[in-house]
């Protein structure tokens, strides 16, 4: 007897998308715990960035530790975050429904590309300069030749 064929679902994606919003409930149900260490791993993750940018130039041994600190609760936070919101997208999402606020680990992503930015920007600048100096010591030059 030939097996029967297995049924699809005519809407995978809907499904996709019940499932993720059970996910979401689920997540949203967590404990208050889990919420109070969110709040108390951002308190520590924004002390521990300001203190790396606060530190002085020469204190290197301290703002090392301040960025390695502000690595490992950005970490926590971004678990955190997980647990209450969810993984992938959805979770982004959600998490940005909820609190209007981005993920920890694409805020911080998006700082480090803007300072990135700023670099290429600054180092486009001082290319130009140097460009338009080197084309006013030539015409500079010819003139005087010239002369």
């Amino acid at each position: 007897m030939p097996a029967a064929p297995a049924q699809r679902s005519p809407w995978p994606a809907a499904q996709a998308l019940l499932a993720g919003a059970a996910e979401l409930a689920a997540a949203l149900r967590k404990p208050r715990g889990a919420i109070e260490e969110l709040d108390e791993a951002r308190e520590l993750l924004t002390y521990w960035e300001q203190r790396a940018r606060a530190l002085p130039r020469w204190a290197l041994v301290r703002r090392r530790e301040a960025r390695q600190m502000a690595w490992r609760w950005r970490e926590r936070v971004r678990a955190a975050e997980q647990v209450r919101y969810g993984r992938g997208l959805l979770g982004a999402a959600s998490q940005f429904a909820v609190e209007r606020r981005a993920p920890t680990t694409l805020a911080h992503r998006g700082r480090q590309a803007v300072r990135v930015g700023a670099y290429a920007v600054a180092g486009a600048a001082l290319t130009l300069l140097l460009v338009a100096a080197a084309a006013v010591a030539v015409v500079a030059e010819a003139v005087l030749g010239a002369l």
